[in-house]
């Protein structure tokens, strides 16, 4: 594909990746501190309104007033938890392949393109941590290629990874019930919004608003 200016697409595209993933991993600690007390007063419908309507940018979930300090987050405020942060954007980052299937001017972006996105964000310190994801970027490039469907998103991993670091959280009780099925949702909700919007991105980046069509 051809951008007009190409270093300024993979920067773009690599930024994006990451504040989603930062959306993403700070929604999750809004809602483990919602279960802790709240989550019988706050309209949960409108908490994923204002995480869906604006996946780059959640500060707008301070309205809800929920406490997010140690005795509401816990194990998910603690410095160990930016390790689910990381484990977050790598799942976007293996997705590059279907995320950046996208056609724009009869064009699509190719294979070194998305590789160089990729290793821009694994650049930033991004790594697959205790190799919790089971998808990989190659596997992910070679599907796209032959015109396979990889998997569709979801919080599998990231309750796999839960389970085995902080076994509380595999407790059954209405705060990790909650919790879990909040989360199970919420990824897979944000996902779609994550299609849509870095396709947007790149008919944005190429330089078209027309001709556009993705086959993530």
């Amino acid at each position: 594909m051809k951008f007009p200016n190409e270093k300024e697409a993979i920067s773009k595209l690599t930024e994006f990746i990451l504040r989603a993933g930062a959306s993403l991993f700070k929604a999750s600690r809004y809602l483990y501190a919602l279960s802790a007390q709240s989550f019988y007063t706050c309209d949960t419908k409108d908490f994923f309104k204002v995480v869906l309507n604006n996946i780059q940018n959640v500060d707008g979930l301070s309205a809800f007033h929920i406490p997010v300090n140690d005795s509401t987050c816990g194990i998910l405020g603690s410095d160990d938890s930016m390790k689910l942060f990381k484990l977050i954007v790598f799942s976007f980052a293996v997705r590059l392949p279907a995320l950046c299937n996208v056609r724009c001017n009869g064009e699509y972006m190719s294979e070194h393109q998305m590789r160089s996105v990729y290793s821009a964000i694994m650049g930033k310190g991004i790594t697959n941590i205790d190799n919790a994801i089971p998808e990989s970027f190659s596997g992910n490039m070679a599907a796209v290629r032959k015109k396979k469907a990889i998997p569709p998103y979801n919080s599998e991993w990231f309750k796999a990874y839960l389970f085995i670091n902080y076994p509380e959280l595999a407790d059954i009780n209405n705060r990790n019930l909650f919790f879990i099925g909040a989360v199970d949702m919420l990824f897979i909700l944000f996902y779609l919004c994550l299609e849509k919007e870095i396709a947007r991105l790149i008919t944005s980046l190429c330089g078209s608003q027309n001709d556009t069509k993705s086959l993530g």
